[in-house]
């Protein structure tokens, strides 16, 4: 990733770039810019997701020229060995009736609409006019529409109506910096720390999240966000500062990351932006196996596969009974936490331990699905099975105790486990290449807010599941915090795609619930970035995969489901995730693709290990006293790729363990887009990612190849 400091003087159109690198002995490196590279004086410059957008004063009434706001949305170009240039991929003039509706002023001021006062805040723009009494605020959707070169408008609509900030009034500057918000009020030391989350209707979440003074800053300093830290200086002098900023502390600006001068050039100019190009991959010397990237240069595509409800313990758990020595243990050395006879529940006096399934036996004797009824898995059910004590231990931030599963249930069942031997593709899977024992689910609750957490990063401060009635059929409607792909496609990466199998109501399940209403130009033709699972299939055969592949799986039905979901045979299940693997094994990109497979909870079947507690999403959430700061319990993650040794088992080595948010972190930095783009919350900017797992130096050579399992329902035809 490269920094870029734009700087330029009132008084002319061309542009000073510079390279800015807090970190090396040269902070400054002048670029080289393409002399086409101007600005009309009075433009405003932005950078939004990917993008640098530049807009001027009103035309209104000017010769030749459209009424409006005219405007460029800029693509960098930023290669090796070239001058930096940009080119437009939209242009137009924005109606002044766009953001003014049928009013003619916000505040005071009569020249209110001569200028347009947008906010970049990461994928989104914000219109803030400040009156005396009153801050006008609409939050617009950022749609760069790649694919659709000069359409005339890259914020196409309101994101979140217009709206008053009750206390952000006139004089008021707000900075944008990651999933943060610095409001200066006009003496220019006061502050206050706004939490910035666009599901909000007021989207600089009510109570800030810090107020204060800040020291040494006055109102002739002036403060842009680069990346996620602060730039401040004092225009016509230069002496800078770049502050690292925590939201939550005392003094939130503390930490100086560096000071000292700028360049000469910069004495004569007023105004200074900023742009993150796309982390470069560097390839100058070859990088080490286990790095991000050496995961850059080996894995070209990413192949996502969530199933459902299904604990560690309880699918996973006796992978390694009977052979520790032979793991290769990544992130900690310490044993494997497998499932064990010894761990218990206690139920009407009686202590139920936790066993094998028909002992572990394969039979047409029986159908291989251990349950009579699916197990409960609210939140509220989560908390009860995970603390066993009516919610106070969670009140309290106590460990839980995993005691509550059989009571909760009033059912033994939740205790019973598959073996290896039942579960042959999943294992085998596993065992032959890698899985993580450290791996929770995102938090104790229901499908829909866990699948959330791992395309979003958060549960859109929802305990509830909603896959039906009206609130499912209209959820699209209302805005909601932007899914992985919004940000891939708003940093202008397009080559992805969701295959699902079945509609559910009538919709495509992840993109009705996670992408449909936050890229109008998606919205208006999806087709490109949906298909089905046997689609699926044919491309990976034939090398035609996109970079990125979300799957679906059959979801849970009374015959042939195929996601593992409690109440369902589990051998379509196993069918499917062999067909899976066999058809990336089989195709030509096997040796460049990362096959992942994960549950999105457990289903509220018991695992031993006890969740820990985790970092909130968003400052403000919370619903019914549980503010989305504990895990829920563990879900076999497994991984699956030549350049991965086998029987590895991946931990994250650190304090905070993976939980569903570790897959989008990693595939956003594959993807090289800078953290201070993402705008999914603070779970998502703290996960630990999982390149550590590619340890092969060259990509293994052997195919390993499963039967999968049999029952009474889906007989072995071949004995």
């Amino acid at each position: 990733m490269s920094t870029f400091l734009f700087s330029r003087s009132d008084s002319s159109a061309k542009f000073t770039v510079w390279k800015f690198d807090p970190h090396s002995d040269q902070v400054f490196s002048k670029v080289d810019v393409d002399p086409s590279f101007t600005l009309e004086q009075g433009y405003q410059l932005a950078s939004v997701g990917g993008y640098l957008l530049s807009w001027g004063p009103n035309q209104k009434n000017a010769p030749c020229l459209p009424d409006g706001f005219p405007f460029e949305l800029l693509e960098l170009n930023t290669g090796p060995g070239k001058p930096f240039s940009m080119k437009a991929i939209q242009k137009g003039a924005l109606p002044p009736s766009k953001f003014w509706g049928y009013r003619g002023h916000y505040s005071s001021n009569p020249d209110e609409q001569k200028t347009l006062p947008l906010i970049s805040m990461g994928n989104f723009l914000m219109f803030f006019v400040g009156g005396k009494g009153r801050g006008t605020y609409t939050l617009y959707n950022f749609d760069p529409k790649p694919s659709d070169p000069l359409n005339p408008d890259p914020i196409p609509s309101g994101f979140t109506p217009q709206g008053g900030f009750p206390s952000i009034h006139e004089g008021h500057e707000l900075v944008n910096f990651g999933n943060y918000v610095l409001d200066r009020f006009s003496n220019g030391s006061t502050y206050r720390i706004w939490n910035f989350d666009p599901q909000n209707t007021v989207p600089l979440s009510i109570p800030e999240v810090n107020t204060g003074e800040w020291k040494g800053i006055t109102s002739a300093h002036k403060v842009i966000a680069v990346g996620k830290k602060l730039l401040t200086w004092i225009p016509g002098e230069l002496g800078y500062s770049l502050w690292s900023v925590d939201p939550f502390a005392k003094n939130p600006f503390t930490e100086e990351v560096c000071g000292g001068t700028l360049p000469a050039e910069f004495k004569s100019g007023s105004d200074i932006s900023s742009f993150e190009s796309l982390e470069e991959i560097k390839i100058k010397d070859a990088p080490a196996p286990g790095t991000m990237d050496f995961m850059r240069t080996k894995i070209k595509k990413v192949v996502y596969y969530m199933v459902e409800s299904r604990s560690f313990d309880n699918v996973c758990g006796w992978l390694y009974e009977n052979d520790l020595t032979k793991i290769n243990y990544i992130g900690s050395d310490k044993p494997f936490e497998g499932a064990s006879s010894s761990n218990t529940n206690p139920y009407q006096s009686k202590s139920i331990h936790q066993s094998k399934y028909q002992n572990g036996a394969l039979s047409d004797q029986w159908d291989l699905k251990a349950e009579s009824q699916d197990p409960f898995h609210d939140t509220s059910d989560g908390l009860s099975q995970m603390f066993n004590d009516e919610g106070q231990g969670y009140a309290k931030q106590e460990k839980p105790s995993m005691e509550g599963f059989v009571e909760n249930n009033s059912n033994p069942e939740v205790m019973l486990s598959f073996t290896p031997n039942q579960l042959p593709v999943l294992n085998g899977l596993a065992n032959n290449f890698a899985i993580s024992d450290e791996w929770f689910s995102s938090v104790p609750g229901g499908t829909d807010i866990n699948r959330s957490f791992s395309v979003t990063g958060s549960a859109m401060n929802r305990l509830d599941t909603w896959e039906g009635g009206s609130i499912y059929a209209n959820w699209a409607d209302y805005p909601h915090r932007p899914s992985l792909w919004k940000i891939l496609y708003n940093n202008g990466i397009k080559d992805w795609k969701i295959f699902n199998v079945i509609d559910w109501l009538g919709k495509p399940f992840t993109y009705h619930l996670y992408l449909e209403g936050q890229v109008p130009s998606i919205d208006a033709y999806p087709t490109p970035y949906i298909n089905s699972l046997n689609t699926f299939k044919m491309q990976a055969r034939y090398g035609e995969l996109p970079s990125f592949s979300f799957l679906e799986p059959i979801w849970i039905a009374p015959v042939g489901t195929t996601s593992y979901h409690p109440g369902g045979d589990m051998v379509p299940a196993e069918i499917q995730l062999n067909e899976i693997y066999e058809a990336i094994k089989n195709g030509p990109n096997w040796e460049d693709t990362l096959l992942v497979i994960t549950f999105s909870k457990n289903g509220g079947l018991y695992d031993h290990v006890a969740p820990p507690y985790a970092a909130k999403p968003f400052a403000n959430d919370g619903v019914d006293g549980f503010e989305f700061d504990l895990l829920g319990p563990r879900v076999p993650t497994i991984m699956v790729s030549p350049w991965i040794k086998e029987n590895t088992v991946i931990r994250s080595g650190g304090e905070t363990p993976f939980d569903s948010t570790s897959f989008a972190a990693t595939l956003l930095k594959w993807y090289g887009v800078p953290k201070s783009r993402w705008g999914m919350g603070d779970r998502m900017d703290q996960a630990p990612t999982f390149e550590a797992v590619f340890q092969e130096s060259a990509p293994r050579k052997d195919k390993p190849e499963f039967e999968p399992p049999f029952d009474k329902s889906f007989p072995n035809t071949e004995s």
